[in-house]
């Protein structure tokens, strides 16, 4: 058969396909319901990550896909340090807001106290005395102000080294910062605090700290929540299609961080494909999993390779979604350099439906929960979309931020790419 033949009939499989494609509203739905306060950032505090994986399981339940694992939860568990009570901080008897003007570092232990900062500076640096007097018994009690030394590395680079990791004892670091703040998660507690605030919240130089957090350290239970669609040629063959549910949490008990593009986005087109392709099926056995534990170390998408429910030998292609918001700039494909055939079949099925403006392709990266999969022998890809959204593990990625601006081609994209697997 002729090249334009080929092209017109994929063409016309696309046409038919977009008959019976996303659900823009749908996603949106699951968007806004993943990031309201009901599930407090999909994190440790308030049950939030166990809350999602809930609603994820009913509405696997109501699209029909089959329960894998145990009702569609694949149960773990691990450590991990959360912040349900207080995160509060005054610089010079000024209140700050927790999350919006600063951030405490993940894993920060619990402190309560006021504390003398201590600016370090070059001269501090080049003066043997002013050096020496930072291990004396005066330091243990302060914050040293550090946001600057990083950019001395040729002063006395050994120096700024002792700095860096506290080898003074102080009681921990403070960094005044002109970016935007951003979190993460720990699974255990660091060795001191670290406090980042932004600089026009504060006065050059702050010369006294508050400081109240309570820290908590828990082993934690969660679960990867796993429904099947039964192929109707090749049912012992399966494509995952994957995106973690969890985000970040709470930093304190009012302080929300609700992971709108990261990554209930990546649920809501997860989801958006399983009900498009329960409605058409599909050759191959689908599996769509709703990793847990992503932001704490990849942990849920690790748990399964060493816990396979479905045999890694027989999957076939994993196709994990994170950041699926936007689209103006076109999709990064994480693996494309590692699986150029299917890379250049992406390509080709974009040119054809005219979808996105660009597809680029990436190499190996432990960035999501592709990775593990790929590591050991899957054809795993990682898609994200890129384009104008800057909130990133911060307090601005809610719902209200998301624009899905070329939501409904990138599903389509992909749809196509599963569906001419």
């Amino acid at each position: 058969m002729s090249s334009k033949k080929n092209i017109l009939l994929l063409s016309l499989f696309i046409c038919y396909f977009k008959l019976f494609a996303q659900d823009l509203s749908f996603a949106k739905g699951v968007c806004k319901m993943l990031c309201s306060d009901e599930f407090s950032g999909r994190g440790y505090v308030n049950s939030g990550d166990e809350l999602a994986a809930q609603f994820i399981r009913t509405q696997m339940k109501e699209i029909g896909l089959k329960p894998l694992a145990d009702n569609y939860f694949q149960k773990f568990g691990f450590e991990v340090v959360c912040y349900p009570e207080r995160v509060q901080l005054k610089v010079d008897h000024y209140d700050l807001t927790p999350g919006k003007d600063f951030i405490i570092n993940p894993g920060c232990p619990s402190i309560n106290g006021s504390f003398n900062v201590i600016h370090i500076d070059s001269a501090m640096l080049d003066n043997n005395t002013q050096f020496n007097q930072l291990f004396g018994s005066k330091v243990r009690n302060c914050f040293l102000e550090v946001d600057q030394i990083k950019d001395l590395k040729l002063l006395h680079p050994e120096r700024i080294d002792v700095i860096l990791k506290n080898q003074v004892r102080a009681k921990g670091l403070l960094y005044a910062k002109k970016e935007k703040l951003t979190w993460g998660v720990a699974q255990h507690f660091a060795d001191f605090p670290i406090i980042s605030v932004l600089k026009n919240v504060i006065q050059e130089h702050p010369l006294l700290i508050e400081l109240k957090v309570d820290a908590e350290y828990k082993l934690h239970q969660t679960q990867n929540v796993i429904g099947k669609i039964t192929g109707k040629k090749y049912p012992d063959s399966v494509i995952v299609i994957s995106a973690h549910y969890d985000h970040l949490g709470m930093m304190g008990n009012f302080t929300k961080f609700p992971g709108a593009n990261d990554n209930a986005s990546g649920v809501a087109m997860m989801l958006d494909l399983a009900k498009f392709f329960n409605k058409k099926g599909s050759d191959y056995t689908l599996i769509f999993i709703g990793f847990a534990a992503e932001e704490a170390g990849l942990l849920g998408s690790l748990y399964y390779t060493e816990n396979p429910v479905v045999p890694l030998a027989q999957i076939k292609l994993l196709v994990n979604l994170d950041l699926m918001s936007t689209g103006d700039k076109g999709m990064m494909v994480v693996n494309g350099t590692e699986f150029p055939e299917l890379f250049e079949q992406l390509k080709f099925q974009n040119s054809i439906g005219n979808y996105l403006p660009s597809i680029q392709a990436r190499g190996k990266a432990a960035n999501s929960d592709h990775y593990y999969f790929s590591e050991k022998g899957v054809q795993a890809l990682f898609f994200y979309l890129m384009g104008e959204y800057h909130a990133y593990h911060d307090v601005e990625d809610d719902f209200e931020a998301l624009t899905f601006s070329r939501y409904n081609e990138s599903f389509q994209l992909v749809a196509d790419f599963i569906a001419g697997f």
